[in-house]
């Protein structure tokens, strides 16, 4: 019997050959929802500084809103004219050559687990959208105070980490705590959320202050007798309000509204949630080491949800009071708030949260970050404060495999611009996208099906060498 042409052996292995390739080719293609080709993903792998890609299992933003003066903290110059320099000395670390400011002593026992950058810089003055550069890594369309947040906004690095790392453990992905920053006048600081990314990547925000004494986080217990059925069928029947409301209007995002009512019913459903949030379970001592003021047991409580599987969590510096200026904004009596009032909140809770982490065996893959909007001006004002200042500033890093006690950067002898390996927003961003295990060259899309970039900066490949 004649065997027709093309359906022998040889050509019925050829073809299952031919559908397997085209399989593969198409799983390939699929990269490109996320915008990243074939070509740019083996680029990528070669192009990663050894060791670093994907280094960090999750991140720690330390913001500290308001602006710390690098100048009286970081990077001191104890040789400029007295009207620059301030009051303080700069004082030895644990790693021979690395100096910080003698506000700093517990700091500067773990200075070989931070690795320093001198050098950022850019040209927005303005609190708002100053923290919106730093939040994202993108400059604002303005530059100026007192507007508030937009659904137009770039999304927060956390909104973008929640995109392409969601999570799989019922936790959310990304939290910010202890409170919503804003100017004193009132208005929502942009960058905080996921802006233009949509309503399902926003943070889970405890906005409630962990060291008060009825510390509780807002929505997370269910009102009494409302049982997990009953739950259940609310967050369903809230569903379907939303699509007959979303066909009604034709603007609502339909879909992000549903997945934030199914995020919320996971949130109230779920045991490890409410563990993560439970700082009791920690112990008198261990939040006694913590520092029991507001940024202490911020951080503490960071360090639950990051150990129980949330993949980045932002502390912001908070106010004491609502409308109450007690953030880093030192305008006015710069060098007595440092020393009396902002810098003992910090130096003893981060000194503790690197050795715990360490201790843990969490630092090699938890990545800690400290910034900020912007600096602080190099000369003193008549009010013995310092003002606004983007063209120079330290920000720093540790954990994830970040070389420690290191100074990458340099700024001129008043500190007040960088002279050496200048460091944008958008370079930080794409550092952290880095260690993270994002390319920062992956694009994404926006509701208009625009393709954007995760950043726009550099990898800081000299840097993450040591």
């Amino acid at each position: 019997m004649a065997v027709p042409m093309g359906t022998g052996p040889k050509e019925r292995i050829q073809r299952s050959f031919d559908r397997l390739a085209r399989r593969t080719f198409v799983r390939l293609g699929g990269l490109g929802s996320l915008g990243l080709g074939l070509s740019q993903l083996l680029e990528g792998r070669t192009a990663q500084p050894s060791g670093s890609f994907g280094r960090a299992k999750r991140c720690l933003l330390l913001y500290m809103w308001g602006g710390p003066s690098h100048i009286d903290l970081f990077d001191m110059k104890p040789r400029a004219p007295a009207e620059l320099r301030g009051p303080f000395r700069e004082v030895s670390t644990n790693v021979p050559g690395v100096r910080i400011t003698e506000l700093m002593p517990k700091l500067a026992g773990v200075a070989d687990k931070i690795g320093f950058i001198r050098s950022v810089t850019h040209t927005d003055n303005n609190h708002s959208t100053g923290a919106h550069w730093m939040l994202t890594g993108h400059k604002h369309p303005i530059s100026r105070e007192n507007f508030g947040a937009r659904p137009s906004d770039w999304p927060h690095i956390g909104s973008l980490v929640s995109k392409f790392s969601p999570s799989r453990n019922g936790l959310p992905n990304f939290v910010s705590l202890p409170e919503v920053i804003g100017t004193t006048a009132g208005f929502i600081t942009p960058g905080q959320n996921a802006g233009f990314l949509g309503r399902r990547y926003d943070p889970f925000v405890v906005d409630s202050h962990p060291d008060e004494p009825d510390f509780h986080v807002p929505n997370m217990t269910p009102t009494r007798g409302l049982t997990r059925q009953r739950l259940r069928d609310r967050v369903s029947l809230m569903e379907g309000f939303d699509q007959f409301r979303g066909e009604l209007a034709g603007s609502v995002d339909v879909a992000d509204l549903n997945a934030v009512n199914r995020h919320a019913y996971d949130l109230l459903t779920s045991p490890r949630v409410a563990h993560a949030f439970d700082l009791s379970a920690e112990g008198v001592a261990e939040r006694e080491r913590y520092g029991m003021r507001t940024f202490g047991q911020s951080a503490l409580l960071a360090r639950r949800l990051l150990e129980s599987g949330v993949k980045l969590v932002t502390v912001y510096w908070h106010r004491d009071m609502p409308g109450v200026d007690t953030t880093w904004d030192t305008h006015k009596n710069n060098f007595t708030g440092l020393k009396d009032r902002l810098v003992p909140q910090v130096d003893q809770p981060i000194a503790h949260l690197l050795n715990d982490l360490d201790e843990r065996g969490m630092l090699d893959d938890t990545l800690v970050v400290w910034s900020s909007e912007f600096g602080r001006t190099p000369k003193v004002n008549k009010n013995a404060g310092r003002d606004h200042w983007g063209r120079c500033n330290t920000i720093w890093m540790a954990g994830a495999g970040v070389p420690g006690g290191q100074m990458y950067g340099k700024s001129d002898k008043t500190a007040s611009e960088p002279v050496e390996d200048a460091v944008s927003p958008a370079d930080v961003s794409a550092t952290i996208f880095h260690l993270l295990g994002l390319d920062p060259r992956m694009h994404f899309h926006d509701a208009l099906g625009r393709p954007f970039p995760l950043s726009e900066g550099k990898v800081l490949e000299k840097y993450l060498r040591g």
